[in-house]
């Protein structure tokens, strides 16, 4: 009869622990080299400790009935330490998370019982060839139903937060704003052009799924619209998309504020995303890009003439300022209320909203060349402000004078980089996110620009 084998078992006590040591020293070779990941952070010292653990219970010259439970149970933990390494490392964010952990998982598991199959008793070695080609085909399997079988549709460009941590999120190639909750996952969808047309107070959040007007409300489905995000916004031809996203806004009882430019209405949604006010635009107004913000209950509406307005929750003009030149990348309101940013082609402004006072502050001269390589702010609670980069594809950081701290990002496909930037928020805890367009993604980041989190819609065909 066969009997659980000890690794090592029937060998010479040197040849037994020189087995026993390499595994050891491939699992200290992974926590060093490759230490697992947690929120894209390594943990190297976790990953050391464990299999010092893993060691100790190795090799400790325990009594005899410990010696064999105490011998399974280290390397147990030092092959989980070394399965952690292998599934935890941080993946590119153009890749599905399944489809990274089954490759890691794969080597994992045929090393694994390419060690353990010597241990076994030569008649056991045998017959158990198969231990070796199961995993692999196992493996291989996995590897093949993990792969996407074809890009994403969402490109997410606009973002805000509301008080719970839930995410809404436009589509650069479709009329919806998408919904998530806190842990990622896509809790609704939210159509601005149909309640727009629709008699008050609108249709709410509809469950994820394809654009095919499932809210009943006989608003036939447009043709689907083509092309890239730009930074001056024109209405498509008739008969394209039937709505054109210039910003989003939250204010502090999260209602959402979504200007419909092209049928000159305001829409403010309530936290169950039904329509609740609609008011109209100022006659001929043309926004910016980023072209709406809010602090407390005031609303900033910015047009691309430079043009700023305060308007209460109701939609009246209280105040209305200007600014030299055009905007390109709209405004950002203070989270206190003290003062607005506007961005222009390459210059920001800073408006402080007691005095009326105006100042302002270059940018640097773009790393390539685009029109508008700037089309994006966010003031920050701490009175940082952050501008996106398109040439550099990286969010630039100043002090609240333009004084330079430094940037987040750069090229690349690893979590921390970018394709193209898009949208900036910030929550309530003071975490960032940037929306990734050509990556299709939207990356969290922590006060000090780590990266800790993705959100990624399923590929729902929003868009065919």
């Amino acid at each position: 009869m066969f009997k659980l084998a000890v690794p090592g078992h029937g060998q010479a006590p040197m040849l037994r622990l020189g087995w026993l040591g390499l595994l050891v020293a491939g699992a200290l070779a992974c926590a060093v080299v490759f230490p697992p990941s947690v929120d894209f952070q390594r943990e190297r010292l976790a990953a050391v400790v464990l299999v010092a653990i893993g060691a100790a219970a190795t090799f400790a010259p325990l009594p005899r009935p410990w010696t064999t439970p105490a011998r399974v149970t280290g390397v147990a933990l030092l092959w989980a330490t070394i399965a952690w390494c292998a599934v935890s490392q941080p993946a590119p964010i153009t890749a599905p998370r399944s489809l990274v952990w089954s490759l890691g998982a794969l080597p994992v598991a045929v090393a694994a019982v390419v060690w353990i199959w010597p241990t076994l008793p030569r008649s056991w070695q045998r017959r158990t060839l198969a231990a070796l080609t199961v995993p692999t085909l196992v493996g291989l399997g996995l590897v093949a139903w993990a792969s996407p079988p074809r890009p994403l549709d969402f490109e997410p460009y606009l973002v805000v937060v509301d008080s719970h941590g839930s995410l809404y999120i436009t589509d650069a190639e479709a009329p919806v704003i998408r919904v998530f909750a806190p842990d990622g996952t896509l809790r609704a969808k939210l159509r601005p052009g149909l309640a727009s047309q629709a008699p008050m107070p609108g249709p709410g959040f509809s469950p994820p799924g394809p654009y095919n007007d499932p809210d009943g409300l006989g608003v036939p489905r447009a043709a689907p619209r083509s092309g890239t995000v730009t930074a001056l916004l024109r209405p498509w031809p008739p008969g394209a998309d039937d709505f054109w996203y210039c910003g989003m806004a939250l204010d502090a009882r999260d209602r959402l504020y979504v200007p419909d430019w092209m049928r000159g209405r305001m829409l403010r949604f309530s936290p169950d995303g039904r329509l609740d006010a609609r008011w109209p635009l100022p006659p001929g107004y043309h926004p910016s890009l980023g072209c709406v913000a809010t602090a407390g209950n005031r609303v900033y509406l910015s047009a691309e003439d430079g043009t700023i307005r305060q308007l209460d929750a109701a939609g009246h003009v209280l105040r209305q300022w200007s600014v030299p030149e055009h905007l390109a990348g709209g405004i950002a309101a203070t989270p206190d209320g003290t003062a607005v940013y506007a961005l222009a082609n390459a210059r920001v402004y800073r408006l402080d909203l007691s005095t009326g006072a105006l100042t302002s502050w270059a940018l640097p001269a773009p790393t390539a060349a685009l029109g508008n390589p700037y089309q994006a702010i966010l003031a920050l609670a701490d009175g940082r402000i952050l501008v996106t980069n398109l040439g550099a594809r990286r969010v630039d950081l100043y002090g609240a004078d333009g004084h330079p701290l430094g940037h987040w990002g750069g090229p690349g496909e690893w979590p921390g980089t970018f394709g193209q930037v898009g949208g900036l928020a910030q929550d309530s805890a003071g975490r960032i996110y940037v929306s990734d367009v050509d990556h299709r993604v939207v990356q969290r980041f922590g006060p000090t620009g780590v990266p800790d989190a993705l959100y990624r819609s399923p590929d729902d065909d929003e868009i065919d």
